[in-house]
């Protein structure tokens, strides 16, 4: 009887491995399996480091999908960790809200180190700048060293064949 309850104990435990590990890990690959082949042009993806970018092409594996206006960014299809929801993104009022958090009102707002700003202010001569100058350094001017010319190899003497008798080390005696 102990046999048999040991026997059954053991098989318990491959089920429970089983359906606690293997089966839902299967499920995993395959649903992102289905996401990769799901992939097309025109579709949001996000990355698993976190970057948007809408699909641009799909190739064998690789993915070529576009993060801002213009700019392209070529992956591995592997590095697609979902395709993107509108719970996933910010919407434009919490974008809105996140700005007046910040203190932004407006996305063109310009600041008092802007352009616009620093070419406006009265300009005085006696106004210590900001911040100090760096002082450059002068440039040295070096004498370029031609290289010297090759020379020959140096004669290669190659050893005395030696038998294995004279191969073992010698004993001071």
């Amino acid at each position: 009887m102990q046999q048999y309850t040991t026997l059954i104990f053991i098989a318990l435990l491959a089920l429970v491995f089983y359906f606690l590990i293997l089966r839902p890990q299967r499920k995993r690959q395959q649903a992102i399996q289905q996401t990769m082949n799901a992939l097309s042009p025109g579709d949001r993806v996000m990355l698993a480091s976190g970057l948007f970018g809408t699909v641009v092409s799909v190739g064998a594996k690789q993915v070529v999908m576009e993060i801002s206006p213009g700019t392209e960014l070529t992956v591995l299809k592997q590095a697609i960790s979902r395709i993107v929801t509108e719970a996933d993104e910010d919407s434009a009022d919490e974008q809105e809200e996140f700005d007046e958090l910040d203190g932004v009102d407006e996305p063109d707002a310009l600041d008092e180190h802007s352009e616009a700003n620093v070419a406006d202010a009265p300009i005085t001569e006696n106004a210590a700048p900001e911040e100090p100058l760096r002082a450059e350094r002068p440039v040295v001017e070096r004498p370029v060293e031609e290289p010297a010319p090759a020379t020959a190899p140096e004669s290669v003497v190659e050893p005395k064949s030696a038998s294995i008798r004279d191969s073992k080390p010698s004993t001071a005696e």
